[in-house]
């Protein structure tokens, strides 16, 4: 989303619309007269970095001199909150024994940043403007006071990943923590399983492999888990990634229970399914097929083998087992919105998933816009395919 006018074809997105903007900046740290917002877009050079802008310059009208937003409001040296034991200085140019980076963000420096040569520390200007604090208290994190400690190699407890040198610290507990971190959800839904996980702090001893990028959880660390699949486990960071996970927390939000049974046991073997409801299934095993071709009323496809349920009087009415159990109404793992199982074989549709022709049972949505066949419609994570039992996929 952004804002946009259509007669000057002029675009800002919502971080620079939200900002306030300075018509004119009086510094003589950058320059010794007034410098003025250029309100259209121009092509100049800025006279403090030397490097090629192509957006609103602030210009000096007596010295016909231009200057990025940034250049114009820097000073050549700060004090700075994350760094107090030196000043930091001003530079238009990265130094060839840095990395190129800011030490608090990670993102590539551009055209200005502030330096510390003695400790080899850099920092761009969004994070000047934006420091970090020097402490927290966060007790969902850690109930001690947690301290910034900069450029320090560390693994992460929360996420277990080691992938930025400023932690916050509790040195009592020997906790180190990435700021990002901090604010992990406790309770959250992703859209590729049926159920809720949870943030733990920790994992029972073992191998356990993350459910999104499959590479090993370190058990001695935080991680989400799924208190009804004991197998089931994802890396924080991978459960809060923007394709796994609305950004929903459902700490404080009552879990309700929206699948819906489609069957009633009434006894050992014996159920009464909704789609069938004038007689009883009786459960029977691949050897009572007898080599006749049959299929699943549901998924349209032969019983190959496994168990099925077959009704007691009608000799044509059968179901797989794994179709059978599939629930009436359920939460959809990857559309993410109540589905119902209709089960009604009159109508020929097209799988919004797969994209094949069935005449099967179906999942729909409640504006009939989302059509699953029931193989798409009941797969969730960790899906273990009968071809491949040895993983999950």
């Amino acid at each position: 989303m952004y804002y946009y006018c259509l007669i000057c074809d002029f675009t800002i997105d919502l971080i620079c619309a939200r900002k306030d903007v300075m018509i004119t900046i009086e510094s003589l740290d950058t320059h010794e007269h007034p410098l003025s917002l250029v309100p259209k877009m121009d092509l100049f050079t800025c006279h403090l970095c030397g490097f090629h802008g192509d957006r609103f310059p602030y210009a000096c009208k007596l010295c016909n001199l231009s200057f990025h937003k940034d250049c114009a409001e820097s000073t050549p040296e700060i004090k700075y909150s994350c760094h107090p034991k030196h000043i930091l200085k001003r530079l238009t140019y990265v130094p060839k024994y840095t990395n190129g980076k800011c030490c608090l963000c990670g993102n590539k420096l551009h055209y200005i940043f502030y330096h510390c040569s003695i400790c080899n520390f850099s920092v761009d200007v969004n994070c000047v403007k934006n420091p970090l604090p020097s402490t927290l208290v966060n007790f969902k994190a850690h109930e001690h006071l947690l301290t910034l400690m900069l450029q320090r190699n560390f693994v992460c407890d929360a996420c277990g990943m080691d992938d930025d040198p400023n932690p916050y610290v509790c040195l009592p507990c020997n906790f180190m923590i990435h700021r990002n971190c901090i604010d992990i959800p406790r309770v959250i839904k992703v859209y590729r399983h049926n159920h809720r996980i949870y943030y733990n702090h920790y994992l029972d001893v073992g191998d356990r492999k993350c459910g999104v990028c499959n590479k090993e959880i370190n058990w001695t660390c935080g991680v989400c888990i799924c208190s009804k699949c004991p197998d089931f486990a994802i890396h924080s960071r991978c459960a809060t990634r923007f394709e796994i996970w609305d950004g929903i927390e459902l700490e404080d939000v009552p879990e309700t229970n929206l699948e819906v049974n489609s069957y009633e046991v009434i006894k050992e073997e014996e159920i009464k399914h909704f789609s069938h409801a004038k007689h009883n299934l009786k459960r029977k095993e691949e050897s009572d097929a007898n080599d006749k071709c049959m299929s699943c009323k549901a998924c349209k496809y032969p019983i190959y083998s496994g168990s099925f349920y077959s009704s007691m009087e009608c000799d044509n009415y059968i179901l797989h087992e794994k179709c059978a159990y599939l629930p009436q109404k359920k939460i959809d793992s990857f559309y993410n919105m109540l589905t119902t199982l209709i089960t009604d074989d009159v109508r020929i549709f097209i799988c919004n998933a797969c994209q094949n022709i069935s005449q099967g049972f179906r999942y729909t949505s409640n504006d009939s816009k989302t059509i699953l066949d029931v193989r798409c419609g009941s797969i969730s994570e960790p899906f273990v395919h009968e071809s491949h039992s040895f993983h999950s996929l």
